[in-house]
């Protein structure tokens, strides 16, 4: 594989994550699904196709970028998980009063 191309599988792998952070961010979930599971073929195939010849610069810079949109992801899950938790408190809290008032 040529260099012109090495570097434009690279820029679209780039593309890729930026095309699935912005889907992150907006927090639609099933198109975040089908981006990944894209952006996970693209990356086996650019992998598989190169036979040995990635550059170590190109793939450190796409790691690291994964591995932002990861920690993004996780932060937004636990924040997910905090409103979920604060939810079914507030519901105990408001059958508790329901309950107390009855007794009253």
């Amino acid at each position: 594989m040529n260099a012109a191309l090495a570097i434009d599988d690279v820029q679209l792998l780039h593309a890729a994550l930026d095309e699935l952070s912005a889907a992150v961010e907006g927090e639609d979930h099933d198109l975040t699904q089908r981006l990944m599971d894209r952006y996970d073929g693209q990356v086996r195939a650019w992998l598989d196709g190169d036979q040995g010849q990635i550059d170590a610069g190109a793939l450190h810079g796409l790691i690291a970028r994964q591995q932002q949109l990861s920690i993004r992801m996780a932060a937004r899950r636990d924040e997910a998980g905090e409103h979920i938790t604060a939810g079914r408190r507030a519901v105990r809290a408001s059958l508790a009063y329901l309950r107390a008032e009855s007794l009253a």
